[in-house]
């Protein structure tokens, strides 16, 4: 039986950070961007305030986890910012908060200004991985991006992931390195389908 699809809410915090923390374990990009110990803080103070208000938030059984937010809403800087900073600066460390400051700045300038859909984040225990659970995560809101006529867009954090993403009607705009040590990063844009 497939696992069954639904709207996150804060009751499932612990597991929502539980599987993206596991998802993102060996992850370059955000082993570069956070500490390992300190992803599942990071990636549960993101969850609470910049996708669960929006309530786009997406569970596949208790081994998938997709973080979107509607046209308009994304926001990682102002109050947002201030709420979110003592979990983020213990994330990041702060011997290297300036430098991944400069990097998450990069990564924000790159952010299109057209409406879109955002995924922040899409992540599947690795125990579960390659049984679909990430295209049906995916699937839930490009439906809607089709229906609605709405973009969406993402950065990838390896070329295994942009590959997938390509699948979904995805399509490269940037290779980005947010710094010369940085590993690099896909920006990638989808338009509605027909």
């Amino acid at each position: 039986m497939a696992p069954s699809l639904r709207r996150a809410t804060i009751d499932d915090y612990a597991t929502v950070v539980r599987v993206l923390a596991r998802a993102f374990e060996h992850d370059p990009v955000a082993n570069y961007m956070m500490k390992r110990d300190h992803m599942q803080s990071a990636f549960g103070t993101f969850f609470k305030h910049s996708v669960l208000p929006h309530d786009e938030a997406w569970m596949c059984g208790e081994d998938g986890v997709a973080l979107w937010t509607p046209p308009g809403k994304w926001n990682a800087t102002g109050l947002n910012l201030i709420a979110m900073a003592p979990a983020l600066l213990a994330a990041v460390g702060a011997t290297k908060l300036v430098a991944r400051a400069r990097a998450a700045q990069r990564v924000s300038e790159k952010h299109p200004r057209e409406p879109h859909w955002y995924l922040f984040a899409i992540g599947v225990d690795p125990s579960m991985q390659g049984k679909g659970i990430g295209s049906k995560l995916l699937r839930v809101v490009m439906e809607r991006c089709d229906a609605d006529k709405s973009a969406a867009y993402l950065e990838a954090s390896t070329e295994t992931n942009a590959r997938l993403y390509e699948k979904h009607g995805f399509r490269v705009t940037e290779e980005l390195r947010v710094a010369k040590d940085a590993p690099p990063m896909w920006l990638m844009w989808r338009e509605a389908r027909e």
